[in-house]
């Protein structure tokens, strides 16, 4: 942990710390038993989650906190809060205490700043979910906003673009977001009536979990479906086995030598994963033959990006990557294929893919010849710079080459994060 992250840890604690000393005389002190049951409740649906492609996850406890917030005000949200990620993140599951340091207090002060804003806004009296629309609503947005600003900074604290970080994540969790508020106030509506309302809310709750947790799996399958076709162009060739993942490996390099948000390096190395996709429609004579290619065969091997393109964009989580996989083959000087692109009219992603995959194609074997030396195909990149490739992505690779041995890098990837510097 840096130290800038343990400083913004601490100052997460200390304000959730706070706002629980400053609100404490609004604890309920006659709801002991009501205490008990949210922090059960808490407990109970901290465990369901929905992960995202972001470097986290959603808790369906969220829901318990929004109720408990503008039911019993602030110092009782918090306590939930805590207790709940406490209780079930360290005690039971045992996850590394720094995480859950950090997750009771941002959730704490989530809980607490959206209840004090509903008390504020709300008639006083029992809740009405008609009447007290606009209180519910505006404590469920200053909810969400601090959780994700509060989770959002300290991912950016790593070096990544908080602004970028930040819409991801809305775009990501937005629509879990909003399933989960309204759940929530309606739960508060219940339970004022009678405790035993909290009974049918657990499995509202994990319908909604099933399915989101079903999304999120078709989307992992997909994504293995995917690669495991990539991979079955590469293996049709030896010359050519593994190449895919070689060329992910090096564009994800590149692409955080350049220090691009977290989101579009995924979405590159995603990208470069499937780029020679399109070459599963190609004859095997075509691929494998030593001598020059007749116009038609040229023609067979040029149409492979659009290909690719095509069918990967049939598929949600690559449709934005798309343009990276159909635009791998064009040039700087706009001589490539198959749209003629010149310059920065290249999407960004397929300029690093081009780079890394011109690179892991000269230094390996080929029918028609024999790899050359790293050195060597350095030379070739430095040469086509400003004319095949886009200057500041050779330079991108060459930093990566300086700083870690680039070329010496194996099929495997290293762990999701790393970049070049730090080997």
């Amino acid at each position: 942990m840096s130290p800038a992250v343990a400083i913004y840890i601490a100052l997460v604690v200390v304000a959730a710390a706070a706002l629980l000393s400053a609100t404490a005389s609004t604890f309920p002190r006659d709801h002991w038993i009501d205490l008990l049951v949210f922090l059960a409740a808490a407990i109970a649906t901290e465990r369901w989650a929905v992960a995202s492609s972001l470097e986290g996850h959603m808790s369906l406890s969220l829901t318990v906190g929004f109720a408990a917030a503008i039911l019993y005000g602030p110092a009782f949200a918090g306590i939930v809060a805590i207790g709940g990620v406490v209780i079930s993140d360290l005690l039971i599951w045992r996850r590394h205490w720094t995480r859950v340091v950090f997750n009771a207090g941002q959730l704490a002060v989530s809980a607490a700043l959206a209840a004090i804003v509903y008390a504020r806004l709300a008639v006083p009296g029992p809740i009405d979910l008609s009447r007290d629309a606009l209180a519910i609503a505006v404590a469920a947005v200053v909810f969400l906003l601090v959780n994700d600003t509060l989770v959002t900074i300290v991912i950016s604290l790593s070096g990544r673009s908080f602004l970028h970080e930040w819409a991801a994540s809305f775009r990501e969790m937005g629509v879990l977001y909003v399933s989960m508020a309204p759940l929530g106030a309606l739960l508060a509506f219940a339970y004022q009536d009678s405790r035993w309302n909290i009974l049918y809310f657990p499995f509202l709750i994990l319908v909604i979990y099933n399915g989101f947790k079903l999304y999120a799996n078709l989307q992992s399958e997909t994504d293995h479906a995917l690669v495991l076709l990539a991979d079955t162009v590469d293996k049709r060739d030896e010359y050519t086995y593994a190449h895919s993942l070689r060329v992910a490996e090096y564009s994800g390099e590149i692409a955080r030598a350049l220090d691009l948000p977290r989101k579009e390096i995924d979405l590159i190395v995603s990208a470069a994963r499937v780029h020679d996709l399109g070459k599963i429609a190609t004859d095997n004579r075509i691929l494998y033959k030593q001598a020059s290619l007749t116009d038609e065969e040229r023609k067979a091997i040029i149409a492979h990006p659009a290909d690719g393109s095509e069918l990967a964009g049939q598929f949600s989580m690559y449709r934005k990557g798309r343009d990276y996989i159909r635009h791998h083959h064009e040039r700087w000087d706009g001589r490539g294929y198959p749209d003629g692109l010149a310059g920065t009219q290249i999407p960004l992603g397929a300029r690093v893919i081009t780079v890394a995959d011109a690179y892991d194609a000269m230094t390996s074997d080929r029918p028609y010849r024999a790899a050359l030396s790293p050195e060597i195909a350095l030379a070739e990149l430095r040469r086509g710079a400003g004319r095949q490739f886009d200057p500041d992505m050779v330079e991108a690779f060459m930093t990566c080459y300086r700083d870690a041995g680039l070329p010496r890098l194996v099929a495997l990837p290293r762990a999701s994060g790393e970049s070049c510097s730090s080997s």
